[in-house]
């Protein structure tokens, strides 16, 4: 009993020292805990990866072979020691060759997929929306937009970005170690040859007045415009407040006029279609397809024009009076969304165009930024679906920018075309749009 008393006193006289003690030898057993269940998943994960390679494999069949392409600065530049810690070994085990490739900017990785000489099963992707969109855009004009080509190199996404809006889309909800298993559920996809088709968008600047006219850019998250947007992309600029500056960002730029306060548009659109004559009419005519398959003797042949598709359905039978008629709206709002499939299921291939409020306050302004961090709800409302769109901002200050796949792009009219089931994507099992 005096031991006892004693060491109460003690730990009374000296509770600043005492309470700094419990509070590192509780992280400590946290750590430590967390430490060895990260372990013990990536044995077990290990184990299932050598079962695929020690697999036999056919003689007339070659091993696997991808790409990974790798951005370093990815998630606070920890991309690649996570990348070689969780995923390497699985790939390996599996008996997957691997050739990584570190890409320095987005140009660098578009560049990087069009002069890809060497042939490869896959293309994986190692860091978040933004180089997923590069590869994406990269892959489609090394092919020149023949999609049936590009469906034939599946993409792999690894979670190592800030922002992984379309690999969240296939994940699982854990309770622990959610970002580590979002990580090793997307490499055993690759390992498990889990296949899936996706959206993607087709985005052109319209009036363009340049010598050199600009390419389009491909993305399969959607694009987003306006003041939460604007302060979304500001956050880690107050990095000094860790893990607080989500909050801190909008609390601090709910006042700032150079926010995009006032989206005012001219907004062109379509409506959805499963599929008609005009739809595929000639866009879909698989010009290009045919060709690859065409033989010297095919030039004496007579040209037949035959309608592609995946369900075998002949759409020129099809008749939709209301596809391809433009509908116009003049759009002021605080925030525009414009999303693929991808991210909000639908029945018909669609974007969905949400729109936020007309006018906003300071306080609603930080409240709903909160909320877009905490729950990852935006402040927008779903108005139409649309196929095609045609957006026509009505500012012409430079310095305001579109945010596509979260990657910042100068504000101008722009051309939306939606590619339906255009990317082979690897899925996860048990994803949660199953």
């Amino acid at each position: 009993m005096a031991k006892a008393l004693t060491l109460l006193r003690t730990i009374r006289n000296n509770w600043k020292k005492s309470l700094f003690g419990t509070a590192a030898f509780s992280y400590g057993i946290l750590y430590g805990k967390e430490v060895y269940e990260t372990e013990q998943l990536m044995q077990q994960y290990c184990k299932e990866a050598a079962r695929y390679g020690d697999a036999p494999c056919p003689t007339n069949v070659k091993p696997r072979h991808v790409a990974v392409i790798l951005n370093p600065a990815a998630k606070k530049r920890k991309a690649k020691k996570l990348f070689d810690k969780y995923c390497v070994p699985l790939l390996h085990l599996a008996g997957i060759a691997v050739t990584i490739i570190d890409i320095q900017s987005g140009s660098h990785a578009r560049n990087t997929i069009i002069n890809l000489e060497t042939p490869m099963d896959a293309i994986i992707v190692a860091g978040g929306d933004g180089t997923l969109s590069d590869v994406v855009t990269g892959l489609i004009r090394k092919y020149e937009g023949n999609l049936q080509s590009v469906k034939q190199c599946p993409i792999g996404i690894l979670p190592l970005g800030n922002t992984n809006t379309i690999a969240s889309r296939f994940f699982r909800e854990y309770t622990d170690l959610s970002d580590i298993r979002h990580i090793i559920d997307a490499t055993m996809a690759i390992v498990k040859n889990k296949l899936k088709l996706i959206d993607a968008l087709e985005i052109k600047v319209l009036e363009d007045d340049s010598e050199k006219p600009i390419k389009p850019i491909y993305a399969v998250g959607g694009i987003k415009w306006g003041a939460w947007s604007d302060t979304h992309a500001r956050i880690d600029k107050y990095w000094y407040w860790s893990y607080l500056r989500k909050y801190a960002a909008y609390v601090f730029n709910g006042y700032k006029s150079d926010l995009n306060w006032k989206c005012n548009m001219t907004l062109k659109y379509t409506n959805p279609c499963k599929g008609c004559s005009h739809c595929y009419s000639k866009e879909i005519f698989s010009d290009q397809s045919a060709n690859s398959n065409r033989r010297w003797w095919h030039a004496f042949l007579p040209k037949t024009r035959q309608f592609i598709s995946d369900n075998h359905i002949d759409y020129s039978k099809v008749i939709n009076e209301d596809c391809a008629i433009f509908h116009e709206l003049s759009i002021s709002t605080t925030e525009l969304h414009i999303k693929t499939e991808n991210v909000n299921s639908r029945s018909v291939p669609s974007l969905e165009v949400s729109l936020g409020p007309d006018n906003v306050g300071y306080i609603s302004f930080v409240k709903e930024g909160w909320k877009q961090e905490k729950y990852d709800e935006p402040p927008v409302n779903p108005v139409l679906d649309a196929k095609y769109i045609e957006l026509y901002p009505k500012q012409k200050d430079k310095n305001r920018t579109f945010y596509i796949d979260h990657e910042e792009y100068d504000l101008k009219p722009i051309q939306i075309r939606l590619l339906p089931q255009s990317i082979t994507m690897f899925c996860p099992e048990n994803s949660k749009d199953e």
